[in-house]
């Protein structure tokens, strides 16, 4: 009896077990492999080249228009009255070239501006001559003589330009008429950059001073050049300290073919021209001037 039931027992299990298929287990199946599969396409996304995105396309900015370049570069140019620029009643620029100086005028009032002591005005132009008075005059400085110019309009509310030509700079000047009392009675400049004539002249032991100055017609005149001098590329003629430059005569260069005026520059009271020269006359008049002759000693004539 024992022995049927132990039999019935083993026949029924292996009967369970010829009816239960049960699938192989492969090396790296189940959430092992799932979590490989998701670290692969992980890596495999960061190893992969972003996308590039074009930068954002750039709006061409219009370009302003001529007049408005011309009416930027004038503003920023244009020089005004400022508190701390006034000496009594005149107003002191600081001389800068190519600025626009701006002046103040009425009316009722004359204002004048001065040029640098000796410096000689060339030429003069304002461009409404007909409803403004621009003049030259001439004032006295303490050793020599300065240009003024006058300036007055005819009405209230004209704007105009004035350009004054110089033989040492030019100035352009915004002149404005306006009502009520205030009008700017007097302008001037300083020069910082402006070099002084005695800075000019090079070591005093390469110059060469054998020049004789003597008169040849007429009196010996108050110009009588103190001394003339040269440094081998330029002649500096030297006037006595009483002689502004408006006095100093036209300088003339003697030739073979005759005298011709040369040009020069006035420093003060230095009168230097860019070449050597063996003979010159300085002649003041017309029907019996008086000429003062210059000799370099030593040259061929």
């Amino acid at each position: 009896m024992k022995r049927l039931t132990a039999s019935l027992l083993a026949s029924c299990v292996l009967a369970a077990c010829a009816t239960t298929d049960i699938a192989p287990v492969a090396e790296g199946d189940g959430v092992e492999t799932a979590a490989s599969e998701d670290l692969r396409g992980m890596l495999e996304a960061e190893a992969a080249p972003a996308p590039v995105t074009p930068p954002p396309r750039q709006r061409r900015g219009r370009e302003p228009a001529p007049l408005q370049v011309l009416a930027n570069a004038n503003t920023a140019a244009r020089q005004r009255p400022t508190p701390d620029a006034f000496n009594q009643a005149r107003h002191v620029f600081t001389y800068q070239s190519g600025a626009l100086y701006e002046l103040h005028t009425n009316p009722n009032y004359v204002s004048t501006v001065l040029l640098e002591p000796g410096e000689t005005l060339s030429d003069i132009a304002a461009g409404d001559t007909a409803r403004w008075m621009v003049t030259e005059a001439t004032g006295e400085a303490d050793t020599e003589a300065r240009t003024i110019v006058l300036v007055k309009p005819q009405a209230v509310g004209l704007r105009t330009n004035i350009v004054l030509i110089t033989d040492r700079r030019t100035y352009l000047i915004e002149a404005v008429s306006q009502a009520g009392s205030a009008y700017a009675a007097q302008v001037a400049w300083s020069y910082p950059q402006n070099v002084s004539a005695s800075a000019n002249v090079p070591s005093i032991d390469r110059l060469n001073f054998a020049y004789r100055v003597r008169t040849v017609r007429g009196r010996a005149p108050v110009w009588t050049p103190a001394r003339v001098f040269d440094d081998g590329r330029r002649t500096w003629v030297e006037f006595p300290a009483g002689v502004a430059a408006a006095d100093m005569p036209p300088l003339f260069i003697i030739t073979g073919e005759g005298a011709e005026i040369t040009n020069y520059r006035v420093q003060g009271r230095r009168m230097i021209v860019d070449r050597i020269f063996d003979r010159a006359e300085l002649r003041l008049g017309v029907r019996a001037p008086v000429i003062v002759r210059i000799d370099r000693e030593g040259a061929r004539r």
